[in-house]
């Protein structure tokens, strides 16, 4: 990825479409925009200096969950503050990225930033609560009738992107010189152990049939100074989901704080005793994910030569913060 040379390219692209984007065409600027969640899509702000817009950019092998987001737009805009949608670009701008969105550019700050994000998180709870049983974006999104459970839904959403992860890791492991033959072998041992500990457990057979957004992590909630919050990142949502994950990656950073009993209180209270056991295994496996995911992220920096420094400073960090932490907690 050349960085300066992508950026150009959308700038020429929206210069070309300033009027169905809503900008001034001789005032254009585009910036890429870095998502420390790894490197799969392309974000990038595009501004006159009056206007902002937010451009998202996928390959057309993994744009199916943007084209999803595309028939359910609007709703989302109305009903969970989803980022209006201004328009759908079908060609290629960038070198492999031929499908992306533009949407407004919500000036908020993440979730993460904010002192106080209780009243916030407690918010985005009833509006997720409400999602999870949204008929509207069933109707809209579901073809037929998926027959898969809870446990399906995690492998999907976990084992898989472990399984995925560590294939990346193994293939560039001359990059991490601090992480052992080992500690990738006790990787591959944990995964399938997780993975057979949620297909047996009771509390994973039901039908899997929430509508979930399935990556509501702290940096996909802004906030502004007026605790108003906006939800983005709409194109991993399923209609086959566990309402477990959500809550799960919504609540993580606030698991064994001050906060959290009130915090699975509301839960219970919007969504039953029975899913808290689900969500003890998803926490399990968001603190495994920071143990795994941001290796291959570490790896997938070396695309980035721009970012590589800082992405790679940040994945390290993550990974040895938290193997010591999932070893203490979970290890036999």
């Amino acid at each position: 990825m050349e960085l300066l040379q992508d950026e150009n390219k959308v700038k020429e692209w929206a210069e070309a479409n300033s009027e169905s984007i809503g900008l001034n065409r001789s005032k254009i600027e585009a910036k890429y925009i870095w998502n420390p969640g790894g490197f799969v899509n392309q974000s990038y702000r595009i501004t006159d200096g009056q206007t902002f817009r937010h451009l998202k950019l996928s390959q057309e092998q993994k744009a199916a969950g943007l084209k999803q987001w595309v028939k359910i737009s609007e709703h989302l805009t109305y009903n969970y503050k989803a980022p209006r949608l201004i328009r759908e670009i079908t060609q290629e701008i960038t070198s492999g990225y031929s499908y992306g969105l533009v949407f407004d550019f919500i000036e908020g700050k993440p979730l993460s930033s904010i002192s106080d994000p209780l009243p916030v998180v407690e918010k985005v709870l009833r509006s997720l609560h409400q999602l999870h049983a949204d008929k509207g974006i069933r109707m809209a999104v579901v073809s037929e009738d998926e027959d898969c459970n809870y446990a399906a839904a995690f492998t999907d959403e976990y084992i898989n992107r472990f399984e995925e992860d560590l294939q990346i890791i193994r293939a560039e492991k001359h990059l991490l010189d601090f992480v052992t033959a080992d500690t990738l072998d006790w990787f591959d041992t944990e995964v399938e152990a997780l993975r057979i500990m949620v297909s047996q457990h009771p509390s994973f057979q039901r039908k899997a049939s929430d509508i979930v957004h399935n990556d509501v992590n702290w940096q996909n909630i802004l906030v502004n100074d007026n605790n108003e919050f906006w939800i983005i990142d709409w194109d991993d949502l399923t209609v086959f989901g566990d309402a477990a994950m959500d809550y799960s990656v919504l609540l993580w950073p606030l698991y064994k704080s001050k906060d959290w009993t009130y915090c699975r209180d509301l839960v219970i209270d919007l969504a039953g005793l029975a899913i808290l056991e689900r969500i003890e295994f998803y926490f399990r496996a968001k603190l495994l994910d920071d143990v795994i995911d941001v290796l291959a992220d570490y790896v997938e920096a070396e695309q980035v030569p721009e970012l590589k420094e800082m992405a790679q400073k940040r994945a390290k960090e993550i990974h040895l913060r938290a193997y010591p932490e999932y070893l203490s907690l979970y290890a036999k």
